[in-house]
């Protein structure tokens, strides 16, 4: 694959492009030019679907649940293109895939709008992007988990990812595959690790989840407002076993609450052994999750730190609780927002890295 050299003299791999500009998407944008682990990752147009270009800019700046950020942005309007840290990059807005004018150059394409992730509905089905004209797309990658049989798959959790991801590349048709969620992304190290470790025979996960937009600002048709605490089903047990390819029997509760950012999540588990606290945390610092891993015992609402941190999970060690003989609680928090864009973003630099062989 022919490496790309930008405006600044420095070397990128071959272009991405992203489509969706909500908080996933922007995250995602802000972690390519602020993050050293990202730089070699080379953004080449972003779809907003119906945002205008200013609205993207100020949105990249100034954010009501991440704070204001230090990316510099500039739009130059004749062209239609963003200037970000001094490199630009095409903007368009065309509401379906199959319109979108990819430059020539984007080979890999981010889905971030949370509606194009179900092959088996016509309607939200990502390979619409294929129907792009004149588009060199090779793959696309789902920033949530993926419907109708799409596989998900996680970077340092998915066994084999370099045998599965070499499988459809030298199929040599473009793929999809599902990049799971954020809550997923905190609840795999955790259930892995145990499962590993001590041996699991069941789990159930409760997850207590910052504000999304799918929530209604007062009442609506959902019966609840926004600053309600709503009770919902989630998916990430589902999730969390497809990424790990295991089927270890699993439920869950999720809480969703008015905290714009920040969330917490709970493993009640059922062990085959009963370890002590010292042994569960000595079992994560030395599992292939370690290097994305923190801890802290701080005890203030998450928001109020947890942001910024990248991480998969932020373990809570005065939190891990025996229950009784072979059953244990974890409990950590996660960065809904940019903790699970930058690991979406390692699955993603990896895969950029095998499609160029």
């Amino acid at each position: 694959m022919k490496k790309i050299a930008n405006n600044n003299g420095r070397i990128y791999s071959m272009k991405i492009g992203i489509n969706g500009t909500g908080l996933t998407g922007r995250s995602i944008v802000k972690l390519l030019y602020l993050e050293k682990e990202f730089q070699d990752i080379e953004l080449g147009q972003i779809n907003g679907r119906s945002m205008t270009i200013e609205a993207l800019r100020d949105r990249l700046i100034y954010s009501s649940s991440q704070g204001h950020s230090k990316l510099h942005v500039e739009v130059d309007k004749d062209k239609e293109e963003l200037i970000i840290e001094g490199r630009r990059v095409k903007y368009t807005t065309c509401p379906n895939p199959e319109e979108i004018q990819w430059l020539p150059e984007v080979e890999l394409v981010i889905e971030a709008t949370g509606k194009f992730r179900d092959i088996s509905n016509e309607s939200n089905n990502p390979k619409r992007h294929f129907q792009a004209p004149n588009n060199n797309i090779k793959a696309v990658v789902i920033s949530a988990p993926g419907k109708g049989g799409l596989e998900d798959y996680m970077w340092a959790a998915t066994p084999n990812l370099k045998t599965e991801l070499r499988e459809l590349i030298e199929k040599g048709d473009p793929f999809i595959i599902g990049g799971a969620s954020c809550t997923t992304t905190a609840t795999v190290p955790i259930v892995d690790t145990l499962d590993e470790a001590f041996g699991m025979e069941s789990c159930y996960l409760t997850t207590v989840h910052a504000v999304t937009r799918s929530q209604d600002i007062l009442d609506g048709s959902k019966g609840w407002s926004g600053m309600d605490t709503q009770l919902h089903t989630t998916g990430a047990t589902k999730s969390t076993n497809r990424v790990l390819r295991k089927s270890i029997p699993m439920d869950g509760i999720a809480f969703r609450t008015s905290d714009k950012a920040g969330s917490f999540v709970q493993i009640d588990a059922i062990l085959k052994k009963t370890p002590t606290k010292e042994e569960i945390l000595e079992a994560f610092k030395n599992s292939k999750y370690a290097n994305y891993l923190s801890y802290s015992n701080v005890t203030n609402p998450p928001s109020s730190y947890i942001r910024g941190d990248h991480n998969m999970v932020m373990l809570i060690p005065d939190e891990i609780v025996h229950v009784s003989k072979g059953r244990i609680v974890v409990r950590g928090l996660y960065d809904n927002e940019e903790g699970y864009a930058a690991h979406f973003l390692r699955l993603v630099n990896f895969i950029i890295k095998e499609l160029e062989g």
